[in-house]
């Protein structure tokens, strides 16, 4: 294992070992100017990883020229939608202003990426500017496919089909978790990433602990379909199942 030591060490080089970090509010979208495009750091995605790591690098060297790139209005914070979708947390406090987010201290350009161009060490915005830097983070995210599985898209949030990636779906699943008096009910992990690979195992435990708690633990058949080749990805917990 190698040890780094983190007083000795340029803060661009712990960017593999950033924890989540808290996040300082308040912030300014900037008018980006022709001339004057540079960024020492340019973070690709307001979202979780993206702020975090902004805020980690702030905390190592305050003087870094640090500058997140993103079109949204509002941030989201996904890990709780698991709990929305049992019924322990309000699905509203999930949805924040994308600037209340932003670490204080990082420019903010909210526009969206269209090409990379990382041999000149630049972006191309949508509205046809460029931003260049030193060194570029991405960390946009992944795109929710629902069209991969056929009919997912018409039926998701009614007839019982629920997701809980999703802001306008998530509050769906608790209600079916809580209309569910006996049957079956299948809890599904697709083949493709997702962006929790144990956000479909933590719904089901949750889901059984519900129906535990209300007498209809022994009426309901819990099934867990999983498109995946295994059903951990963590070598040590694959080997206890």
């Amino acid at each position: 294992m190698i040890k780094i030591n983190h007083r000795k060490r340029d803060p661009i080089q712990l960017l593999q070992m950033l924890p989540m970090s808290k996040v300082i509010k308040g912030i300014y979208a900037y008018k980006l100017n022709p001339m004057a495009h540079s960024h020492q750091i340019v973070i690709i995605g307001g979202g979780n990883a993206g702020i975090s790591v902004a805020a980690k690098l702030l905390r190592k060297n305050k003087s870094l020229d640090i500058a997140i790139i993103d079109p949204a209005k509002y941030h989201y914070y996904q890990p709780a939608w698991t709990l929305v979708g049992s019924g322990v947390f309000d699905i509203r406090k999930t949805q924040r202003l994308e600037a209340s987010v932003i670490p204080s201290g990082v420019k903010w350009i909210q526009e969206k990426v269209k090409s990379f161009s990382p041999e000149q060490k630049f972006i191309s915005l949508d509205n046809g500017e460029q931003v260049s830097y030193q060194f570029l983070i991405v960390a946009a995210g992944i795109q929710l496919n629902w069209d991969e599985v056929k009919g997912l898209k018409e039926t998701l949030g009614k007839n019982n089909v629920c997701s809980n990636f999703s802001f306008e779906h998530a509050p769906y699943t608790f209600e079916c978790i809580k209309n569910l008096q006996s049957g079956t009910a299948i809890f599904h992990n697709p083949h493709t990433p997702v962006k929790c690979g144990g956000a479909p195992h933590k719904i089901m435990y949750m889901a059984a602990d519900f129906f535990r708690k209300k007498g209809r633990l022994n009426k309901i058949n819990i099934q867990y379909w999983s498109g995946a080749a295994k059903l951990f990805a963590v070598p040590v917990l694959k080997k206890r199942c």
